[in-house]
């Protein structure tokens, strides 16, 4: 029986070591498991997002392009001016020549004062007209003539006046190349000799109307308002321009000029 049993013990501790080596397989699997984290480690992916600061510096590129032209907005010759009207033999080439032929030619010749020297700033200009003494010298200001630099259809830059506004006459509407028709109504403030404003209208044949507005007077702007008739009924769409102007009561010399470029339409 001792021998027996010494027997089935060997049997059993065989087997017992039998199962004992597939555990150490297992094992030695778990440990291949455990090296596969060092494959998830390339996720840091998010490092593409760096490129999207790259397209930033494509921005300024545009802004040198609008500097490039010396003259941004070339203008072809505009009907909304006041001077000059019709082509003259020769363009002015400075706006002190602009405004030179403007106060020759419109503001009175002989009675006009020569105007100060321009101011321009890139392709527009202003210079200011003064009144004339009985002397003849120049004082104060009769009206602040603005110019703008244009494009003539033959490639020529010149100079045009497209308004003349004083202080003393403030025309509110109608506005700056407004629609006027006939009976238009003028409506601003201002000032004249016993509160005498004149005004006109004027296409390119000649005088259509005129009308008289009552201001202030002595220094003092006052409200005026005065219905401008015409004498014809022009075409719509044709250009003119509306003039406010006050003489002086010592020797007729101009004393304030308003002029505003229009269009005309048929109020018929």
């Amino acid at each position: 029986m001792r021998a027996l049993l010494l027997v089935a013990v060997l049997v059993i501790a065989a087997c017992g070591n039998d199962t004992a080596e597939p555990e150490e397989a297992a094992v030695v699997e778990t440990v291949d498991l455990d090296e596969t984290p060092t494959v998830v480690a390339p996720t840091p992916t998010p490092t593409p997002a760096a490129p999207t600061p790259t397209p930033m510096p494509a921005t300024p590129t545009a802004t040198p392009e609008s500097t490039a032209l010396p003259f941004p907005e070339l203008l072809a010759f505009p009907e909304l001016l006041v001077w000059p009207r019709f082509e003259p033999e020769t363009w002015p080439r400075t706006p002190d020549e602009a405004a030179a032929g403007f106060a020759q030619q419109v503001a009175r010749g002989e009675r006009a004062a020569e105007p100060r020297p321009a101011v321009q700033s890139d392709t527009t200009a202003t210079a200011e007209l003064p009144r004339l003494a009985e002397d003849g010298s120049p004082f104060g200001l009769a009206s602040t003539i603005h110019m703008q630099q244009v494009q003539l259809a033959d490639g020529t830059l010149t100079w045009v006046v497209i308004s003349a506004q004083s202080d003393d006459i403030v025309v509110e509407s109608p506005m700056a190349g407004e629609l006027l028709a006939d009976g238009a109504v003028v409506v601003g403030e201002g000032q004249g000799f016993e509160g005498t404003i004149v005004f006109q209208i004027e296409d390119q044949d000649g005088l259509l109307g005129s009308a008289f507005a009552q201001g202030g007077a002595l220094g003092e702007n006052l409200p005026f308002e005065t219905q401008l008739p015409f004498n014809e009924r022009p075409a719509s769409g044709d250009w003119a321009t509306l003039t406010g102007f006050t003489d002086s009561a010592a020797d007729g010399s101009l004393s304030a000029l308003t002029m505003l470029p229009m269009r005309l339409v048929d109020g018929s």
